[in-house]
């Protein structure tokens, strides 16, 4: 079951929160829960936006369905600008050839998978008493697990009282003792790849990662749209990007980059 491109993110009318995360990638609450909380919020419309993966649409089709609220089929690519180094992350809506996309994420989330893997062995050597078991009970049902699923685990074990706190810095931290790296999909790539299997392409919270210098350049690749409010858009930051986006043609969205538990700060829907 593929999602359709039935109409542009242009006409989307009605309250929609356009950025958030589920228990499908670093998200701590199940995609249900998370749509009939919007339908009590008083949303219109939702878009379920993992790392890297479509998995979580059908459920929230579904549940869309009986709540009587649109659900836009999405996804956050967590990509890199091979020429500075930066990451890029590009949220894809309304993709047609779902599973295109699912095959060239995969070997992306295998690696993620890996790389933290690597970093729970890192922190065990260093006397934290977590093992792959025990982080299964914590990862998402995706299966690939994330820090937060860790710190998760280590919170309940008490070694810390918080997700990102002393603990979470000494870890992941620059400089941190379980930092291991992991592979991201070039930039181009993502948006070309989103925009080929019929989705649109839309810039994530271009000031966190320093990435509206990209815009020419990921315009040209089919860029169509760009994050104007989050939680880390300053009113004069929303007002740099909408001037970006009229210079572009780019079109605006709004997203919490909602993740539950797992937030660094309190963000709701």
């Amino acid at each position: 079951m593929s999602p359709r491109n039935a109409r542009s993110l242009r006409d989307l009318t009605g309250k929609a929160d356009l950025h958030v995360h589920s228990a499908w990638s670093d998200g701590s609450l199940p995609v249900p829960r998370i749509v009939k909380t919007a339908k009590v919020l008083g949303l219109a419309a939702l878009s379920i936006t993992d790392h890297d993966t479509l998995a979580g649409w059908e459920e929230a089709a579904e549940e869309g369905k009986k709540q009587g609220l649109e659900i836009v089929p999405g996804i956050e690519v967590s990509a890199f600008d091979p020429e500075t180094g930066r990451k890029v992350h590009i949220l894809g809506y309304r993709i047609q050839d779902r599973a295109a996309v699912e095959n060239a994420c995969r070997p992306y989330l295998e690696d993620r998978r890996r790389a933290n893997l690597e970093a729970l062995s890192l922190i065990r050597a260093a006397g934290y008493p977590v093992d792959e078991e025990t982080l299964a009970a914590y990862t998402g049902k995706g299966g690939v697990p994330y820090r937060q699923h860790i710190m998760h685990a280590l919170a309940d074990r008490g070694y810390t009282a918080a997700i990102y706190g002393p603990l979470y810095k000494r870890l992941f931290g620059p400089g941190g003792l379980a930092v291991v790296k992991s592979r991201y999909m070039p930039a181009e790539e993502a948006v070309r790849l989103i925009v080929h299997c019929g989705g649109e392409a839309v810039l994530a919270h271009p000031f966190q990662y320093d990435s509206l210098g990209l815009l020419p350049r990921l315009v040209e690749w089919g860029l169509s749209g760009i994050e104007c409010w989050h939680p880390t858009q300053t009113p004069q930051r929303r007002r740099i990007v909408r001037e970006q986006a009229a210079r572009h043609g780019l079109f605006l969205t709004r997203g919490s980059d909602f993740h539950g538990l797992y937030s660094e700060k309190p963000v709701p829907l």
